[in-house]
């Protein structure tokens, strides 16, 4: 009993654990999104400046060499030298420009994973995605009946009754759509562990399930499912 009260307790710590560190890894990848724009951004400045004054020094280039090549005085080297002065400009121009082109597509990638990773900061679990009442079947053996559960974070409570007079307290985790569950029956102690997924529509679960205990004849292991049901009131 007390180990399986331990691995309770270990099992929810885990399951907390695990949404802390995911929602700590998000904003950490955000915080580094961000700063990686802010320096692309620098650098598309810089960039563009430079780009700036290379367009400026090529269009002062090509123009020495119109007037050059205008002058009847003017030898065939400087020609040639002025030409080669265009050339260098243009090839610093085709640098910067692919420069600049790459830059701004990275900045647009940036963008799009930061609003990717913030609506995953604000997108939050249904609070009803377990919370309620469920009509569970276990097989083998089709056994029936009813899981009362609530959800507070991470932690689940509840209890259930089983076909045979089986009742006790249900308590796990729930990370994202992952279930796991621990069933403490009235009279046998710690007994099954059940793992479970929760549909999209928070409508159903379905899973496998293990036995804690062995020796008794029955079914060890196998799977289950719930499908939620309208909360009934109670007979006073």
């Amino acid at each position: 009993m007390r180990r399986g009260l331990a691995g309770l307790v270990v099992g929810i710590l885990a399951g907390a654990a695990l949404l802390a560190d995911a929602s700590d890894a998000v904003k950490a990848e955000l915080a580094r999104e961000r700063r990686r724009q802010v320096s692309d951004s620098k650098s598309l400045s810089d960039t563009s400046r430079r780009l700036e004054t290379a367009l400026n020094q090529l269009a002062s280039a090509s123009r020495s060499v119109a007037d050059a090549a205008a002058r009847t005085d003017a030898p065939p080297d400087e020609i040639v030298r002025r030409e080669d002065a265009v050339s260098e400009s243009e090839q610093e121009v085709r640098a910067l420009l692919e420069k600049r082109r790459l830059l701004a597509d990275r900045i647009v990638e940036r963008r799009r994973s930061i609003i990717a990773l913030e609506a995953e900061l604000q997108t939050k679990k249904p609070p009803d995605a377990v919370s309620g009442r469920w009509a569970v079947t276990l097989d083998p053996g089709a056994l029936r009946g009813v899981f009362r559960m609530t959800l507070d974070g991470a932690i689940v409570t509840g209890d259930y009754t089983l076909d045979g007079g089986y009742s006790g307290s249900l308590r796990g985790t729930l990370v994202s759509d992952r279930l796991r569950l621990e069933r403490v029956d009235s009279l046998l102690g710690f007994s099954t562990v059940y793992y479970g997924r929760v549909a999209r529509d928070a409508a159903s679960i379905a899973g496998t399930w293990e036995a804690t205990t062995f020796g008794s004849g029955s079914a060890s292991a196998g799977v289950w499912k719930a499908v939620r049901e309208e909360e009934r009131e109670e007979n006073p």
